[in-house]
């Protein structure tokens, strides 16, 4: 599959995964895409942890009240490491971390397989240390989210986009193509 239909066919999946494991080599694949991401001043503070089983995952599930995480067969925890910001400058780590979701996303959809940008539960401060206790990640470090990653279980739903005239224009905000 190439990039652009990989952009195009690329969805959230929300709903139930097949029970086949993911190869820990598409994993990786997966995560390399992630960290090679740009990233403010090329400070590097993405990191991941690659949790390659319902094992794995499975300390994580309670975190996660709405799904997402209950049936996949493998996922990719991603945060970034503060301490790579020196006091006094700008912190890039949100875009960083946009940058490493938005290419692991699209690897994996290059791969066949479906994904999820899960990180509304790590905006809860509580949901995010008791997930950071469970992962080993240091106090100092910012969990962002998690990526399920797995075949689907059917079609999955998807959500329409506006049209591409109603979103892009030229010159000036009034100028659309003619």
């Amino acid at each position: 599959m190439n990039l652009f239909e990989a952009i195009e066919t690329r969805y959230s999946h929300k709903e139930l995964f097949l029970p086949e494991p993911v190869p820990m080599t598409h994993l990786e694949q997966i995560a390399k895409a992630g960290i090679t991401a740009p990233s403010g001043n090329n400070r590097q503070t993405v990191r991941l942890i690659i949790l390659p089983n319902k094992e794995a995952i499975k300390p994580l599930n309670a975190l996660t009240p709405h799904g997402g995480l209950g049936s996949t067969s493998a996922a990719i925890a991603v945060f970034t490491d503060t301490t790579l910001t020196p006091d006094g400058h700008m912190n890039f780590d949100k875009e960083n971390y946009s940058a490493a979701m938005q290419n692991m996303l699209l690897a994996a959809t290059a791969l066949g397989y479906s994904s999820l940008w899960l990180d509304y539960i790590y905006f809860n401060p509580e949901n995010e240390k008791a997930a950071k206790e469970l992962l080993g990640i240091p106090e100092a470090c910012r969990l962002w989210a998690l990526v399920p990653i797995g075949k689907p279980d059917g079609l999955g739903s998807r959500r329409e986009k506006l049209p591409y005239e109603e979103r892009v224009f030229y010159g000036n905000y009034s100028a659309h193509k003619s």
